[in-house]
């Protein structure tokens, strides 16, 4: 299989995930208001999977790009610098994604953190409004920090979708110059 065909493969995953995520996204939607029953919380996790898997279905990407060859199902980000370090090269763009993910302020900390959560330990703290400024809304809580993410569930997933489209495409651009200009 050319090379081309292998980046193209790699990015339509991360774009199917994006796209997955949307679909969930859109369903929690059209329900309506949260009442935190079954359907909320699998589609909650379910977007977040996808969402997340959309930043590590990238870092595969990014194996592509800088011609890295790590095995298809072993790829981290400690693994990618590794590597790269060992042909003694850098990624700004798993700078950036590591940079971000460790930003106790960041939207992908903050994702990542109650999608590492709901994944592996339990269910994380949801507050639900009646009345007031915020009437019919939810927020979560960083189960990490504790920090309220102060927006209603449906909103803040939506701007952590669009944050994480605008990241990939801005990654991929630099990702794909980097490798049209010096792996080919």
């Amino acid at each position: 299989m050319s090379d081309e065909k292998i980046i193209e493969n790699v990015q339509s995953r991360t774009d199917y995930k994006l796209k997955y995520a949307s679909i969930h996204l859109d369903e929690m939607k059209s329900k309506g208001i949260i009442d935190g029953d079954d359907f909320d919380r699998a589609h909650q996790e379910s977007f977040l999977f996808h969402l997340l898997g959309a930043k590590e279905s990238f870092l595969c990407e990014l194996n592509k790009y800088y011609k890295l060859e790590i095995g298809d199902s072993d790829i981290s980000p400690g693994k990618l610098r590794k590597a790269l370090d060992k042909v003694g090269l850098k990624s700004p763009e798993l700078a950036d994604l590591v940079d971000l993910e460790k930003n106790e302020e960041s939207w992908l900390f903050h994702a990542k953190s109650i999608r590492d959560q709901l994944t592996h330990i339990s269910d994380v703290p949801r507050h639900f409004h009646l009345g007031g400024e915020s009437h019919q809304k939810v927020f979560i809580s960083n189960p990490k920090t504790g920090k309220i993410i102060d927006r209603h569930i449906n909103d803040e997933f939506t701007n952590w979708l669009t944050k994480m489209t605008v990241l990939i495409s801005k990654l991929r651009t630099s990702g794909m110059e980097f490798h049209s200009t010096h792996l080919r």
